[in-house]
């Protein structure tokens, strides 16, 4: 015999009867913390449908009840004409699922997984002061070996330099009391980007692979102007009025630009201009074209290395002052 049964033709029967049986599997729910995944069992009484069933049995799982019908559904075949849960056949005995051990909650929220993040760069080498505020605003020194991460505010001080090596495997050179942050850097196919904000103090660049493809968007900002390119190496010194490690003092609040190779784009306040190799400019403040200069001593580099570079020359030249002076007393012996 079928029934075709809907929640409000229960039976006063029905309802006790099922009262009781919930009254069991609930002290076996109580004693055991959760419910027992032994297999339980229920024998359908008329005027009953699943959906009463399961509405009485799970109470306070709510968001699972169509899980627990169709697994219900799924368990007793014999119990629904032709796997309908709303055609269950009276006196068939149901299998009836624990419900946290069988069924798994239904529900469209998808989990939300941390990522760390990945870092875009690393320290290769340093000396003096050196440390950054991420973007969370937690300090950490930075050491050889350091990683640096977008959102990353890198400090150098007065004695200080850093070299990282990027993503992309470009090379930054950051001189003494400088301030820089990494705005973006991603290095991915259609979206390779290259996005640095140089508030103060002196950076040499040698561009890796982002900034290469048309596509590439490489920007380095100044408080003065923004520097873009396409493969190329430069420096740029900014609102920088002491010298580092005894360089000369350029004693200017300006920006000055350098181009050692390739050629970039400078867009300032005033103007925009193309610089090719050699090529050094001068923006003086917001209110200046940019003007070609040419750079003293100490500007882009230390003026100690200049000095030992001079220094090596000279001991150059007079070793080759007394290659004749050994040649004579050789042939003399």
């Amino acid at each position: 015999m079928l029934i075709y049964t809907k929640p409000r033709l229960i039976s006063r029967f029905s309802q006790i009867s099922l009262f009781i049986f919930c009254a069991v599997f609930s002290l076996n729910v109580i004693a055991g913390g959760k419910f027992n995944t032994q297999k339980r069992y229920l024998y359908v009484q008329p005027g009953q449908s699943v959906f009463t069933i399961v509405k009485i049995l799970y109470p306070t799982q709510k968001d699972q009840w169509p899980a627990i019908i169709k697994r219900i559904v799924k368990k007793n075949p014999h119990a629904f004409v032709g796997a309908d849960a709303t055609k269950i056949r009276v006196g068939q005995r149901l299998e009836i699922p624990s419900v946290w051990s069988n069924v798994k909650p239904v529900s469209n929220v998808k989990a939300v997984v941390y990522k760390e993040p990945k870092a875009v760069g690393q320290v290769i080498k340093n000396r003096g002061k050196t440390f950054v505020i991420s973007k969370e605003k937690k300090k950490r020194n930075l050491d050889l070996g350091s990683e640096v991460y977008v959102g990353d505010r890198i400090f150098t001080g007065v004695k200080g330099f850093l070299r990282l090596s990027m993503i992309d495997e470009a090379k930054i050179d950051l001189r003494c009391n400088s301030e820089m942050i990494i705005e973006d850097y991603q290095l991915m196919r259609g979206k390779n980007r290259s996005v640095i904000y140089l508030i103060k103090g002196s950076v040499k660049k040698i561009t890796g692979s982002i900034g290469k493809m048309a596509e590439d968007i490489y920007e380095m900002h100044t408080p003065l102007a923004t520097v873009g390119v396409r493969g190329t190496e430069y420096a740029l010194r900014v609102l920088q009025t002491y010298g580092c490690d005894g360089s000369m003092d350029v004693n200017s609040q300006g920006l000055f630009v350098k181009v050692n190779k390739g050629a970039i784009d400078l867009k300032g306040p005033k103007d925009e201009v193309s610089m090719a190799h050699g090529d050094t400019a001068l923006i003086a403040d917001k209110e200046s074209k940019a003007l070609p200069i040419k750079a003293r001593e100490g500007v882009f580099e230390d003026a100690s290395v200049t000095q030992e570079k001079a220094g090596s020359v000279y001991w150059l030249l007079l070793l080759m002052s007394l290659v004749p002076v050994l040649r004579k007393r050789i042939y003399a012996n």
